[in-house]
């Protein structure tokens, strides 16, 4: 009995030390997981809120930032700036009618534009076209409003021009011009000297390039042209070509120079072909230059018969031909001829003797 009280008392001292440690470990656990859920929770509120899967490519990007910082550190700095770039509006060919102007005259100026610029446009365009010397004026103000013009496109303005009667002749220079904004409203200008030649015309008239009806082998047929300058200016390397089918010029037939309101002749000898016949054509050339080296041509067709050439023998058998009793013709006449040669003789005979036989009786 005594034993058993002793093992109960032992049992209670046990679990009267054991529990203070146990209440002391469980609160030690308790602690911990308030510990870790205090840290847990102040680690979550100082982090941003979860990102999505669509941020993983920011993630992604680290490598660039590398660069990117690899440049900086370099002095490298890549900057992204607006294109302010001026567009180029120009001209990039012009044409006067027919290559020149002459005085008193009006011809139209060609002048075609560009934007050179591949990506803007320009617009609120005047263009405008003036002489210093006023001796080249546009028929109208000689200004042009264009509304735009895009990128890499033309444009073509076509503007009357008269040249005063008191013109000079020569290179004169008209000065263009055009005024234009691009699409953020900046204003440009631009400058062109177009070049234009003040001519007199080169007027050439002429008369006598023709051929006679008929010609004949062999024969060498004169031809007369008369050349007449009915212009200002002088006209230079005036000459005179034959291209006709059976006829031989030898060669050119030079003129020179001739002065206004002047004339001058070329002369030419043909030499008719041996051997053809029958009718033939073909073409008198007039070529001369003027003040400029400008060279001009005038063409007159021509054509002609060639006969053939008759020798005097042939003309002889063609009389005979003509008259085929030219025999009896000639017999008649001997015959006449000899009776007269023995009638004659023979009166005159008789009449001698009858006149001796009256003198004996």
């Amino acid at each position: 009995m005594k034993r058993i009280l002793i093992f109960l008392m032992c049992l209670l001292l046990l679990s009267v030390v054991a529990l203070p440690c146990y209440a002391t470990e469980e609160t030690f656990e308790i602690t911990t997981d308030a510990v870790t859920e205090s840290t847990t929770i102040a680690t979550t509120e100082n982090l941003p809120e979860p990102t999505t899967k669509k941020s993983e490519p920011t993630t992604k990007t680290e490598p660039t930032t590398k660069k990117a910082d690899s440049k900086v550190e370099k002095g490298e700095i890549e900057k992204v700036t607006e294109d302010n770039s001026q567009p180029r509006l120009m001209v990039v060919s012009y044409e006067i009618e027919n290559g020149f102007i002459s005085p008193e005259e009006t011809k139209i100026l060609t002048i075609t534009l560009k934007n050179m610029h591949s990506k803007k446009r320009v617009s609120n365009i005047k263009l405008s076209v003036f002489e210093d010397s006023d001796e080249i004026r546009p028929t109208g103000m000689g200004t042009k409003y264009i509304d735009s013009i895009g990128a890499n496109k033309y444009y073509t303005w076509s503007v009357e021009l008269k040249a005063v009667h008191t013109a000079t002749i020569g290179e004169h220079k008209i000065s263009f011009s055009c005024e234009y904004e691009d699409q953020n409203g900046s204003g440009y200008n631009a400058d062109d000297t177009l070049r234009i030649e003040v001519r007199q015309p080169a007027l050439l008239e002429f008369d006598g390039a023709k051929l006679p009806v008929k010609v004949v082998q062999e024969d060498t047929v004169t031809v007369n042209i008369n050349l007449m300058n009915t212009g200002k200016a002088p006209l230079y390397n005036c000459k005179v070509d034959f291209n006709i089918n059976g006829l031989d010029s030898g060669g050119s037939s030079f003129v020179g120079e001739i002065a206004p309101q002047e004339s001058a002749t070329a002369n030419a000898n043909l030499r008719v072909d041996s051997e053809l016949t029958g009718k033939v054509t073909g073409t008198i050339i007039i070529t001369y230059e003027d003040s400029f080296g400008e060279k001009f041509e005038l063409k007159k067709e021509v054509e002609t018969k060639i006969e053939k050439k008759v020798i005097k023998a042939e003309k002889q058998e063609e009389k005979e031909k003509k008259n085929p009793l030219w025999w009896l013709f000639l017999l008649g006449g001997l015959i006449l001829g000899g009776s007269l040669g023995f009638g004659i003789p023979f009166f005159i005979n008789s009449n001698k003797q009858r006149k001796k036989d009256e003198e004996r009786l």
